[in-house]
């Protein structure tokens, strides 16, 4: 399939990591089978508790990618959007190679 028409799918991380089945808001992103990154609620003391950390789990040797490739949203929603631009953006630097 064309790379501008590739969609990542999202799957519970305890789907994945029995030791995760109990966090309902921890989600995988994925690209075929191919982790992309991780959208999960923050519940610890930290100053973003109570929000939604995306990251990228990706990774390129070479040339660095100069975007944030991680960050938290108020709602799960817009951290998976964050999350998916930075995917896009992401192979549209790295090109084929993704």
């Amino acid at each position: 399939m064309p790379k501008s028409f590739r969609r990542l799918s999202w799957v519970r991380a305890g789907n994945r990591y029995p030791d995760l089945k109990g966090e309902r808001d921890h989600f995988l992103a994925l690209d075929g089978e191919v982790e992309v990154g991780v959208v999960k609620f923050v519940t610890t003391g930290a100053p973003e508790e109570g929000q939604f950390q995306w990251s990228m789990l990706l990774t390129h040797p070479g040339l660095e990618f100069r975007r944030p490739t991680s960050g938290t949203c108020l709602t799960r929603g817009a951290a998976a959007l964050e999350l998916l631009n930075c995917w896009r953006a992401f192979r549209d630097w790295f090109g084929d190679e993704v």
